[in-house]
């Protein structure tokens, strides 16, 4: 694992536009600009003003199937289930992240309306620890920290969160 590693994003099964829709309901916070077409080497600093993040942001773009929301400035982990069944909608969602620097993993797999996984390890919060459900390959090894969460991201970042050079940049008030 590199250190200084702060990764985060959301996977939801759907168009983009569709995607869109159901995450700006679900955020439930005003735009501080609609999303636009940027490239990726400039969406982070177009999410600054002043070094500070100018609001809840995230980078935006289709990967076959999938549409991917990069959460750049943090703020979407740490949800209850019921939160992220709601933005699944009847879909299919994984949410993945974790920050090294803090020692916090969080990985939510959601399909068909049901939350096959949920796991949650904070080691400045123990108590807020989620570890609900199995994942097929955890018969091998289950997720028992935050740091199987970021070896589980390092191992599949290709396959379910695999960039692009160009996406959204969307950006909402933080607090709703």
């Amino acid at each position: 694992m590199i250190e200084g590693m702060v990764t985060s994003n959301l996977r939801l099964k759907g168009p983009r536009t569709d995607a869109m829709a159901r995450y700006g309901r679900w955020i439930g916070a005003p735009e501080v600009e609609p999303a636009r077409l940027v490239s990726d080497d400039e969406y982070i600093d177009l999410a600054l003003m002043d070094g500070d993040w100018r609001g809840l942001a995230v980078y935006i773009y289709e990967a076959g199937d999938w549409t991917v929301f990069e959460e750049v400035s943090g703020g979407l982990g740490d949800r209850a289930s019921s939160e992220w069944l709601s933005l699944a909608d009847g879909r299919e969602l994984i949410y993945a992240g974790y920050n090294d620097a803090i020692g916090y993993g969080e990985l939510i797999c959601i399909s068909g309306g049901h939350v096959i996984r949920h796991f949650l390890d904070d080691d400045q919060d123990p108590g807020a620890r989620i570890d609900v459900g199995r994942l097929p390959h955890e018969d091998r090894g289950p997720l028992e920290d935050w740091t199987d969460v970021a070896s589980w991201v390092e191992r599949n970042e290709d396959e379910f969160f695999p960039g692009s050079e160009q996406g959204w940049l969307w950006i909402h008030a933080v607090g709703g």
